[in-house]
């Protein structure tokens, strides 16, 4: 299987991720409402320390993959190097469907129609990508609802038309120039590679068996000749022309003159040379990655998706409810920080070895609350004091899911006994 295949394979699964990640909400920062979705949790804004530990994990995968890849990302994921390869066989199809070839066709309608069709579907393309990228901002369900029934907000509409504009002119204009003049990421490079990252290599040790046929020129995107070095700027690590030497090569009996090697020459080999650990500085990065990744994993799956928020009323601080009761009223606040809905069974108890005999007034018992929704309401505890002191005693309420019972929140409230019953 050739590297272009491969890298056609790798091209169409990167961009089916990129496009269904936020409908997933695998992955997605929704700023109207501030709250944060990691693999289908909904992290509230008070629950930015998990944004921050996957940041900081994405960080270092990406300085690590850099180290041991080099720019394999770039040729092989990349959106920009998908969207200009994309372009080009538009281009080319659009070219042929109108006749027009190389030397400019056979009229200068056709010419003007070829490339008025290669716009609107640069157009047309530059749109998609700019919903798709809005949409790890913005509910992705209701932006497509909305953009069908044209109903956008003017201002997610306008910074839609804003991103397709930038693509468009990267489309037309600018192409593989921003992967060799301003990509931050190919400035990375220059920064974190070494010795021990792996390279497009031509084998100088051997150039007595290059037939100068520039194959590997004319197949290299950003137009760089690697003979003339493996550690160009320009090189995304495509493989194209490694292809191209071992298709005229391999027609000689001969091995292909260009390869993927760590640095200069293959330095290690098995599970160690795939991971690339060939130095302290990665095994220390390996470490850190493993290290937020448990971190990470471990604060979600034990993270509760429920917020409970009691507050008693304070104009009254108790009241007789008959036959030797004492009565407390309070509102409390319910939020399912969750991505379904939910049915909340509360209680009350005791705190430490006080247990008392606690009656709930509530409207509904259990609650009924939708996923990623508020419920506010009021209700009372009636007790007779047993175990309690007079004055101020802290009780305990709880909420627990009805179907799932580790999905519980606990708050402390106060409860004012009279002096004297």
């Amino acid at each position: 299987m050739s590297y272009k295949s491969r890298r056609r394979l790798s091209q169409a699964v990167g961009t089916v991720i990129i496009i269904v990640l936020p409908f997933l909400n695998v992955l997605r920062l929704d700023v109207p409402t501030l709250r944060f979705y990691l693999f289908n949790n909904v992290l509230w804004v008070d629950e930015f320390h998990y944004l921050f530990l996957a940041v900081m994990l994405v960080l270092f995968v990406i300085v690590y993959f850099s180290m041991v890849y080099g720019r394999v990302w770039c040729g092989w994921v990349c959106p920009q190097i998908v969207l200009t390869e994309l372009f080009y066989w538009f281009s080319r199809k659009t070219k042929q469907w109108f006749g027009v070839t190389k030397s400019g066709g056979k009229s200068t309608f056709r010419r003007a129609g070829a490339y008025l069709v290669i716009s609107v579907e640069a157009l047309v393309l530059s749109l998609l990508v700019g919903f798709n990228l809005v949409s790890y901002f913005v509910d992705p369900y209701r932006l497509l609802r909305e953009a069908t029934a044209w109903s956008l907000h003017p201002v997610t509409g306008g910074i839609i038309i804003g991103i397709a504009l930038l693509v468009l002119t990267d489309l037309m204009f600018w192409r593989e120039l921003f992967c060799t003049k301003a990509c931050p990421y190919g400035m990375l490079q220059m920064v974190v590679t070494d010795g021990h990252t792996q390279i497009v290599r031509y084998q100088q040790e051997r150039e007595q068996d290059c037939i100068d046929c520039l194959a590997c020129v004319r197949a290299c995107i950003t137009g760089i000749d690697i003979r003339n070095s493996p550690y160009q700027t320009e090189c995304i690590h495509c493989g194209d022309c490694v292809d191209a030497c071992a298709g005229v090569l391999g027609k000689l009996g001969k091995k292909t003159l260009i390869t993927f090697t760590r640095g200069q020459v293959e330095q290690r080999t098995g599970m160690q040379g795939r991971l690339g650990l060939a130095d302290a500085r990665r095994r220390i990065i390996l470490g850190i990655i493993i290290l937020f990744s448990a971190a990470l994993v471990l604060l979600v799956n034990q993270r509760q998706p429920v917020f409970l928020s009691v507050s008693g009323d304070r104009f009254t601080l108790y009241r007789h409810a008959g036959e030797g009761l004492i009565a407390n009223d309070y509102s409390f606040k319910i939020t399912n920080r969750s991505v379904t809905n939910r049915y909340f069974l509360v209680s009350c108890g005791g705190e430490g070895n006080v247990a008392p005999d606690c009656k709930l007034e509530l409207d509904r018992n259990p609650l009924f609350v939708e996923a990623g929704q508020t419920l506010n309401g009021r209700f009372s505890i009636i007790t007779a004091g047993d175990g309690l002191r007079p004055g101020p005693n802290r009780l305990k309420l709880t909420v627990t899911d009805v179907e799932e019972n580790q999905i519980r929140r606990e708050a402390v409230i106060v409860f004012m006994m009279p002096e004297k019953m």
